[in-house]
């Protein structure tokens, strides 16, 4: 048995679906209100008597909205940035979300450079500290302007590359933090005096490399939460979406890839 057997007012959800141009999260809601609706007031038809036929088609008449009141829906369900930034043309917005974002990138880093250094890690710091720390900065960027997309600017794009970068970003940051952990205790140990020279300068080489894994491992930490917090509201979101309007994995791909 066909889906549209079973839910006889899909193809009107998705034809109403084509025409709000509203973030997936607004569109499913309004839908499923919308099918809710078309539902009850069929079957209160049909329990007046009315044929089945004529009541889906009355329940249609009477309850779906026409292009005006779809236009007042977007406009009710327009995120509030876009009423903000309306007055500015789009490339002045796009040039202030690359400065936004050149500026949170820039703070993310000082902020992290200041906590270690507060902490005292940049008395005797790894070489590889710096590029572990930069990684992370970049992977805390990429989770901000994903965030401000998806919540802020309600983007409706569902296939996005940013938590496969994201997870490359973990599995880079942890694979330097390791080996730089290596390459610094090879060049203690390839010394003239080998492994002797290390036993007195111990404790610094130590505090030196667990600095080294242990800003690794938080910011890999940190990449890997953001790739699983965006992984898991994409699938829901998606998830929601496809059941709504009926569609199959290929079908929704493909919807999902021009919305």
């Amino acid at each position: 048995m066909s889906a549209e057997a079973v839910r006889p007012f899909l193809p009107t959800l998705r034809k109403v679906e084509r025409q709000l141009g509203l973030p997936i999260p607004a569109r499913v809601r309004i839908l499923r209100e919308l099918e809710f609706d078309l539902e009850q007031h069929r079957a209160r038809l049909e329990a007046e008597g009315v044929a089945p036929d004529e009541a889906r088609a009355l329940s249609l008449d009477a309850l779906v909205p026409d292009e005006r009141v779809l236009r007042e829906l977007g406009r009710l369900h327009t995120p509030r940035y876009y009423t903000i930034t309306r007055h500015f043309s789009d490339d002045r917005v796009r040039r202030f979300e690359r400065f936004a974002l050149a500026i949170l990138m820039t703070a993310l880093l000082v902020a992290e450079s200041l906590f270690l250094l507060r902490a005292g890690l940049f008395t005797d710091p790894s070489p590889f500290l710096w590029p572990v720390i930069g990684l992370g900065g970049v992977s805390c960027a990429i989770i901000a302007w994903e965030a401000f997309a998806l919540w802020v600017r309600g983007d409706s794009r569902l296939a996005r590359e940013a938590p496969r970068v994201l997870l490359l970003m973990a599995g880079l940051t942890l694979m330097l933090g390791l080996f730089g952990a290596l390459v610094d205790t090879y060049q203690v140990a390839a010394t003239p005096d080998g492994m002797t020279s290390l036993m007195p300068r111990s404790f610094d080489w130590l505090v030196r490399e667990t600095a080294l894994l242990s800003v690794a491992m938080v910011l890999t930490l940190v990449s890997g939460l953001g790739w699983f917090a965006l992984t898991q509201w994409l699938t829901q979101v998606s998830g929601a979406h496809r059941e709504v309007l009926g569609l199959d994995s290929t079908e929704t791909a493909l919807q999902e890839v021009q919305v």
